[in-house]
């Protein structure tokens, strides 16, 4: 799953409509519509103030030890 994917999953749960995070992540509706519909993608600042907003956290994923 993409990184994109990933913050339109988190969107999609929120339960917040496209509007409303915009709003609250200070970013143009229309940008926010428009890479949720998947027409678009965003900026890596914008995908920060969005993840931000949902209270997202990128952290390393967690791997399987080898033989155990």
């Amino acid at each position: 799953m993409s990184f994109a994917d990933l913050i339109r999953t988190a969107v999609k749960r929120d339960g917040r409509t496209a509007y409303a995070i915009a709003r609250d992540s200070g970013v143009n509706s229309a940008v926010v519509g428009r890479f949720l519909k998947g027409e678009r993608d965003v900026t890596l600042k914008t995908a920060e103030k969005i993840c931000r907003t949902l209270q997202l956290e990128l952290r390393p994923e967690r791997r399987q030890k080898k033989g155990g």
